[in-house]
């Protein structure tokens, strides 16, 4: 089973703090170039987002404590029980592209938003 191939910690490290893709995308982006600097345009151009989307990737990630932030400047900053679990996850999704990334759109929190998308909702 495709599941079986992503750790159990590197699994929970996914539900607790991926959302997204285009999320993951951004922390390996970072994790890579950790010496770099990263504007949110710099982001967002580099993995095809719009900058509103980036903003809320990055400020995201800064809350998880996986980036940091300065002044409009991003750069990857997690702590070291998670950079190893960070690691993990960039060798994972390298080699296992399609488990990771289904792992990230079946989860609970995404369904329930999809689900909710399609509520009726009365106007008070």
């Amino acid at each position: 089973m495709p599941s079986e191939l992503i750790p159990a910690d590197v699994r929970q490290f996914i539900l607790d703090h991926i959302d997204s893709v285009s999320e993951l995308e951004a922390l390996l982006l970072l994790r890579k170039y950790a010496d770099q600097d990263w504007s949110v345009q710099g982001v967002s151009g580099r993995i095809y987002l719009d900058e509103a989307a980036a903003v809320q990737i990055l400020a995201r990630l800064t809350a998880c404590g996986l980036c940091v932030a300065s002044e409009g400047v991003y750069r990857y900053g997690s702590a070291s029980h998670q950079a190893e679990i960070v690691d993990r996850l960039a060798e994972l999704y390298a080699r296992f592209l399609i488990p990771v990334t289904n792992l990230i759109h079946n989860k609970p929190a995404r369904i329930q938003q999809f689900a909710d998308a399609f509520r009726f909702r009365k106007d008070k």
